[in-house]
């Protein structure tokens, strides 16, 4: 289902905070600084981290490689590029030490690779060290779902929903896995429940349309809604309809919102020629 989207994200909130275990001989300023690195990479400050792990890596020291390079994985995760997360990774020599920050990062930089069998192994080292971290069985989740287990992916949203019951990417995600198991009526009501918390996330709205044009629902424009909000507001319907093959209702979706927008697009008229012949 390439028209949804899911909070793909690394949350660390109840994850132990950063912990260096150097010999007794170590600075503790450079403890310090490890941990203001770690910081700045929970809070969003990555410039500042960026800079940051760019002088610890000129003092070549290397008391505190493994330290080093997972703030480096963490601060790749957070810029979302899997490919430098999983070069700093396989910089760890003791992968045992941090054990439920690096198997979480392993398993996302996994399940971004769409190698979800690994992604699994590592998340389920995490949740089974770190019960209580909500982004560890978020990410688990995912990555079951990936995989086309979607009864095992609501069981890990679950936890994580019950761990963080106000974080609305996770009930998103909990909402595409009931999806994915065929309850529709239930994903529409998690999804309404999920903009509840954050109805200013686009994503999350863009799932609930299409959801709830699987469901056979019009949509209903907004007082605010301009004529590009409602022309995607329409595709998103229309996608969701034609994805439970109600093709009379995609097409009629299609044209309207062909009729919205200001100038011809050919991506909504390809879409729309196909729905025509599937009503004939």
């Amino acid at each position: 289902m390439k028209q949804l989207g899911f909070g793909f994200l690394l949350l660390l909130a109840a994850a132990p905070a950063f912990s260096a275990q150097p010999p007794r001989s170590s600075s503790n300023a450079q403890i310090l600084y490890l941990q203001h690195i770690d910081a700045a990479i929970r809070e969003g400050r990555l410039t500042q981290a960026e800079q940051m792990i760019a002088v610890l890596d000129q003092s070549g020291d290397t008391i505190f490689a493994d330290d080093l390079a997972l703030l480096k994985a963490e601060h790749a995760i957070a810029l979302m590029d899997a490919t430098s997360a999983g070069l700093a990774l396989a910089k760890i020599k003791d992968q045992d030490r941090n054990i439920c920050r690096v198997h979480a990062a392993k398993g996302w930089v996994a399940a971004r690779q769409k190698a979800f069998d690994t992604a699994i192994a590592a998340l389920a080292t995490t949740t089974q060290n770190c019960s209580d971290d909500a982004g560890a069985w978020n990410l688990l989740g995912l990555a079951l779902v990936g995989k086309g287990e979607g009864a095992a992916a609501r069981d890990a949203f679950a936890r994580a929903m019950a761990l963080e019951p106000g974080n609305a990417q996770i009930i998103n995600n909990h909402a595409l896995a009931s999806l994915q198991n065929g309850k529709v009526d239930v994903a529409l009501v998690e999804l309404n429940a999920a903009l509840e918390l954050n109805p200013e996330d686009q994503m999350i709205w863009a799932n609930r349309n299409f959801v709830a044009g699987m469901a056979g629902l019009a949509p209903v424009r907004a007082v605010g809604d301009n004529d590009a909000a409602w022309s995607a507001k329409l595709i998103q319907f229309a996608q969701g309809a034609k994805m439970a093959s109600r093709g009379q209702q995609a097409t009629a979706l299609f044209s309207r919102a062909m009729l919205s927008l200001e100038r011809f697009d050919e991506a909504i008229w390809s879409e729309l020629s196909p729905a025509k012949e599937g009503n004939r």
